[in-house]
Formats: C-alpha cells, structure tokens, sequence
C-alpha cells in the first residue's frame, strides 16, 4: 500500500464522533413578570370609586421608583394611588433565574372608601361554586399564601370537580407561586376564562409553553395559541408562540413570529438589552433552521452590537448549525460541502468551536478526492494554534504533513509528520481516547516504514 492509499484510508477510519459535535439546542429563557408582594397603605383621603394605573420602575435588586400616572378614570384618588404604590413590596421580573429590571403597571381600583389590587377583583368576580370553599381560598390568595390556597383548592376539587371558580382560582395561586406548568394546566381546565382572570393565566401559558417546548412541543403550541387569543398578542405570548412553533419545526412560521416580536421590541422603549438578547437569540436558531444565513448573520451582529458578552452565545450558535451541516456532509461523503460548511463554521467560531472547525475542515479537504495537503495544513494549523494540546487538531496537522511528504518526499515534512502524530498520540492516552490513539499509532507506523 502506498502512502497516499495509508493516508485514505487512516482519514476513512477517522469518524466525527471522535470529538462529540452537541447537537443544535434550543435556548429558551422562561420570563416571569414583575409583580406586588405586598400591597402598601395610604394616609391620603380617598376621593372615590374609580381606577388608577401607576407605573412603577421594578429593579433587578427589588427596590423601586414610582414614575407617573398612566391613566386614571378618578384624578381625586391619584394621590393615593402614588402613596400606596410608594409603600407597597414588588418581587422583579426574571429572565430565567436572572432578576431584571422593568416597568411594572400597577392598577389600583377604588370602591367607595377601600381600594382592591386587579387581582383580588379577578378573585372577587371570577369565583362561584365550590361551596363555602372559594371564600377561603379567595383570602389565602389574598394574603400571599399560595400553597395553603393550592391545598385548599385541590381538596375543594375533590368533591367539586371542574369547578371553574375553584379552578381559576387554583391557576392564580399555582402562577403566583412560580408553578407556571401546573398553572397553565389548571386554567386550560376551563372553558371559559373569565376577563379578571385572563392575562394571569395568558402569562400562565406563555410561560409553560416555553417551559416544556422541549419536552412536549404539541402541548406547548397549544398554550402559546391560548396565550395569544387571551392577551391579544401582547410579545410575551408571540414570543413563547416563537419558541413553540421552532420547538414544532414549524420554521418558516416561527421565524415570521419572532421577528414580529423582534420590530414591536425594537421600538418599545421600556425594552431592555437582555429581553432584546433573548428575543434574538431564538429568532437567531429560526433562522438557522430554515436555513436562512443571511437572517442569522444579521441577528448574530446585532446580538453582538447589543452586548459583547452576548457574541459567544451568536458564535457558538452559528458554529454548531455549521458544524452538524458538515459532519452530515462527510457522513453522507460529500466532502467538498463538508470542507465548505467546516469554514463556515470556522469563520464564524471562536474558542474550541473555532478549533473543532478548523480541525474538521482539515479532514474533509484531506478527503476529497483531489486533496490539497497545503490547504489542510492551513486549517490545521489555524487549529493547533488556537488549542496546542487538541489531541485531534494535531492529528490533522500531522495528517497533513504526511499527505504532503508522499508528494514531496521531503524530509522536512516527514519530519514535521512523525512530531504532530507523536504529540496527538501522547494526549489522545491522557484523555484516555484509545480508539483515536489507535488509528495515530497506525498512521506513525506507515510513515516509519
């Protein structure tokens, strides 16, 4: 056997799987919104019935500002609504398990001389039946005692099954108490929500559909869907619909749905940075699984304009659609798309994702049926540099070395040949890869000859 064929068939033996390429995952951040711990109290003097709505800044440490009235249908409750707005405790939104800054819209309603927070009206007018159950209930949600309120819904259920009352009231509590699956489980329970109730259980099901996209995609399409109707398309439920839809390989759709998110983000000014990061990142693997590079270049960049620290996230993204694009190819062998989406992968790499694709390139132009040892030393090379002690990248550059002195029969790259093989060989034992420690030692032996 000549050194060529020693060279082919040494590269045959070589697989993909020899350094694990994970698979392309999707990057769901749940986000849970900001929300009253504890309503505060007012010394000002109620004028009378009417409701008011107070922007509140909620930052990611728990403290806040109160900013303005947005609207009020009483001007002589306003001062009151401020004060109690002022004095009351909020919990910040979360992106994940990430505190975050927002605005938080807090709607006061005022009935004669008391004042009712939106969702102990949902609880006032959205409870019935369940005996003298739901009354108590309606006071553990109340006072923040979510659990005890789950209980005692649950055992309401028992003799009062598909109450919808006691249902609803069972979702406020589950969604209170961050059980946003079993949240949205126990509101899809009910044929029909109540107004009170529907943007809890619209954040319900927004939230579970990200949550289990994975898990069950046909479940979690069919809450995003219910959490678009309830909450007329606010970006919070068209997002999870994003994510569900890609979760369901519905592509082409979820691309069109999260760029609508994407521009209603864009002009939206209580946007912040990581809300848009996170948006970008899941239009971002659209794009890559409908195989639009243009559109994923062009989120890559803003992902990177936005935060440099994000630029990772969008390099690593892109790498590995690239990266699983060429080990398909050379699975399939067609080396010539393998080499080409290998650079692809490279270009757009940085870190080990850029050694792995430099490494990889390698191969595949090693395996084609013209190879050019020059251009594989080139990318292996590039590898070597970025990870000296990558027991695979100095095997390719060995590789390549040895490709060029079966042309050349110069000494210099024998040389250079038996230095990289030795040196994979050695770190393919300490990482304890014996099978790729193996198809070194057999290279070595061909050259030595």
């Amino acid at each position: 056997m000549n050194r060529m064929n020693r060279i082919a068939a040494g590269l045959a033996a070589l697989t993909i799987a020899s350094a694990t390429i994970p698979a392309l995952a999707q990057s769901s951040s749940d986000y849970s919104i900001a929300k009253v711990v504890k309503q505060g109290t007012t010394s000002q003097s109620i004028a009378g019935s009417g409701t008011v709505q107070v922007q509140v800044q909620v930052n990611a440490d728990g403290t806040h500002k109160v900013v303005k009235i947005l609207k009020s249908t009483n001007p002589g409750d306003n001062a009151a609504a401020m004060e109690i707005a002022q004095n009351s405790t909020y919990r910040p939104a979360h992106r994940g398990t990430t505190p975050i800054t927002t605005f938080y819209d807090f709607n006061l309603r005022f009935n004669g001389k008391t004042v009712q927070t939106p969702e102990e009206q949902a609880i006032s007018s959205g409870s019935s039946g369940g005996g003298g159950n739901t009354a108590a209930i309606d006071a553990l949600v109340r006072a923040g005692k979510y659990k005890d309120a789950i209980a005692k819904a649950n055992a309401t259920l028992l003799s009062s099954p598909g109450d919808p009352g006691v249902l609803q009231l069972l979702g406020v509590a589950q969604y209170y108490d961050n059980d946003f699956t079993d949240a949205a489980a126990t509101f899809s329970r009910v044929q029909d929500i109540k107004k009170p109730f529907q943007p809890i259980a619209a954040q319900a099901f927004a939230t579970g559909a990200v949550r289990m996209s994975q898990s069950n995609p046909s479940q979690a399409l069919d809450y995003a869907n219910k959490a678009v109707s309830l909450s007329g398309g606010d970006a919070t439920s068209k997002f999870a619909l994003g994510v569900a839809q890609l979760a369901n390989q519905q592509n082409a759709a979820a691309v069109a749905t999260l760029k609508g998110v994407h521009d209603q983000l864009s002009t939206d000014p209580k946007a912040d940075a990581k809300t848009k990061l996170n948006v970008d990142q899941e239009l971002l693997q659209a794009y890559l699984a409908n195989n639009d590079s243009a559109g994923a270049d062009a989120i890559a960049a803003e992902m990177k304009q936005l935060d440099p620290s994000g630029a990772s996230a969008a390099s690593h993204a892109l790498a590995q659609h690239y990266l699983k694009g060429g080990s398909d190819a050379m699975t399939a062998g067609d080396f010539p798309t393998a080499a080409k989406d290998f650079d692809q992968a490279a270009a757009s790499a940085t870190g080990q994702d850029a050694v792995t694709a430099n490494t990889f390139a390698a191969f595949a132009v090693m395996r084609e049926a013209k190879p050019d040892y020059g251009k594989a030393k080139g990318y292996a090379q590039k590898a070597v540099t970025g990870a000296p002690d990558d027991a695979q990248a100095n095997f390719a550059l060995g590789l390549a070395y040895y490709g060029s002195y079966a042309s050349s029969n110069k000494a210099d790259d024998k040389t250079q040949a038996l230095t990289y093989l030795n040196k994979a060989d050695q770190l393919a034992k300490a990482a304890g890869n014996e099978g790729l420690a193996l198809q070194i030692e057999a290279q070595i032996k061909n050259l030595s000859h």
